[in-house]
């Protein structure tokens, strides 16, 4: 399997294994081992799945070394804001016994009434993550045109890639469009 290059220079496998809506330990353990011996070099968790612990568990368990599986997370929108990401990102490394991510992203846009400065602040954490070297690579989820926009207004990184939903059944040109033209590279969720 490729993998695509991030303007940073952190190469992020083409194909990844989701794990969303996989609860049950010994369905994830398996679909994980099974995936890994399909090639699968990438999985994609995120805190709002309640499964980091089972993936954490199941790499350790196998002997899977951590230099040879990129993982993604994500921070949920209970826990944004700047002290909760950083919060919520050490409970995610703990869960999934690891000490950086590959990947680490806003899971979704905040929609409350001051929903850019919450953006603003949890984007700083991750800001925040990557300077200290604790992910290599981070990014937003679920985000549109309006959504990036705002966050670029008052940021110093750029995300790196924006996650969406993206199939032939929902397409999201413009929003493609422009992740392209800001070098920001799409991955799709449910392809």
């Amino acid at each position: 399997m490729n993998d695509f290059c991030l303007y940073n220079d952190i190469h992020i496998p083409s194909i990844g294994f989701g794990t969303w809506h996989i609860k049950e330990k010994d369905i994830l353990e398996n679909s994980i081992l099974s995936a890994i011996q399909l090639g699968y070099k990438h999985i994609d968790t995120a805190s709002k799945y309640k499964n980091e612990e089972f993936i954490g568990n199941t790499l350790k368990k196998y002997n899977i070394p951590r230099n040879k599986i990129f993982i993604t997370s994500k921070v949920w929108n209970d826990d944004k804001g700047y002290y909760n990401t950083l919060k919520a990102f050490e409970k995610t490394l703990n869960h999934l016994q690891t000490n950086y991510l590959d990947l680490y992203l806003i899971h979704w846009p905040m929609t409350s009434d001051n929903w850019e400065e919450v953006n603003w602040d949890t984007w700083a954490a991750l800001e925040k993550l990557y300077t200290d070297k604790k992910v290599k690579a981070i990014g937003v989820s679920n985000f549109l045109i309006k959504h990036l926009e705002s966050l670029k207004k008052n940021i110093n990184i750029l995300p790196m890639v924006d996650q969406i939903e993206f199939h032939p059944g929902f397409m999201q040109e413009e929003t493609i469009e422009y992740c392209f033209k800001n070098n920001i590279v799409v991955e799709a969720w449910s392809p």
